[in-house]
């Protein structure tokens, strides 16, 4: 039945809810004849006879399918980046934007996907860098966003933004938020970007509470490397990558940031369609309810 040589299964870590669910998944994915792996981390809660794994067994050919919020997809995509595997995300949680498969439809939405009946979604990764005076702190990649801010601090952080070799400006703001057409509907929407739709070779950036009211969200071409200095700040800020990592900065630190050389692949039904998501889940363009 299968198109795929292998299944891997994990979950949202250290979350025991799921672990029902899981255990519900892989008997169906067994039953149906389906190759299975489990995350390693599971181990006690399966019987022996499954065969237990890292996800960095996963080659192409096979398929990750990840239990968990859209947190859960993004950790398991970052991870997998490059690697040609692709990920199917079912939703455990909230809102579900890219783990687009709720939980009580697996017997109907897995079969046909298992069978080869399904689309391709790659995404855009970012990769940032940071260095102080010559040497590298630290770095990662982003499926999300790349986030500068002020940290704990109160006041205001002053940065330098820079596109390839030209000055896009200097800003007092509480941060800025770099986005993939893929976060533009996570923190970059709430902060009051656009919406970028997935296929789109592009980035957003997206000022926080800038001091200058008329400094306003811009789209800029993927393709050109950026640069964040922080200029000024009363006390340490940070950069965040998709929120799963963060690093301390200090005054003179700069960010490089560019497109990576990999993609994330995501697979989702073929009926899947990007702008039905948005008005269903966002209740983006909804008309106006009735007196």
């Amino acid at each position: 039945m299968a198109s795929f040589a292998r299944i891997f299964l994990l979950g949202k870590y250290r979350d025991s809810e799921v672990i029902p669910s899981l255990v519900q998944l892989a008997t169906s994915l067994q039953n149906w004849g389906c190759d299975l792996r489990i995350d390693a981390r599971y181990h006690s809660q399966f019987p022996q006879l499954l065969s237990f794994v890292s996800l960095s067994e996963a080659v192409p050919g096979d398929l990750v399918i990840a239990l968990g919020g859209d947190g859960t997809l993004l950790s398991t995509a970052r991870e997998l980046a490059g690697r040609n595997v692709p990920v199917l995300g079912i939703n455990m949680g909230r809102l579900g934007f890219l783990a687009d498969i709720a939980f009580e439809a697996i017997g109907q939405t897995l079969p046909p996907i298992l069978a080869g009946a399904y689309v391709e979604d790659r995404r855009s990764v970012l990769h940032a860098e940071l260095w102080r005076e010559g040497a590298l702190i630290g770095s990662g990649l982003a499926l999300n966003e790349v986030f500068v801010h002020k940290g704990c601090g109160e006041s205001m952080i002053e940065l330098g933004v820079q596109l390839g070799s030209r000055q896009l400006y200097t800003e007092r703001a509480d941060g800025l938020i770099l986005s993939t057409p893929t976060g533009s509907t996570a923190y970059a929407l709430s902060a009051g970007g656009p919406i970028l739709t997935p296929e789109l070779r592009a980035l957003l950036l997206v000022p926080i509470c800038p001091h200058t009211l008329s400094t306003r969200p811009i789209v800029l071409p993927d393709h050109l490397p950026l640069r964040f200095k922080l200029i000024a700040a009363r006390f340490p800020a940070a950069l965040s990558l998709d929120s799963h990592s963060s690093f301390p900065m200090v005054c003179g630190d700069e960010i490089h940031v560019r497109r990576a050389n990999c993609d994330a692949l995501f697979i989702h039904p073929q009926e899947q369609d990007f702008f039905a998501i948005l008005r269903s889940k966002l209740h983006w363009a909804e008309p106006p309810g009735e007196d």
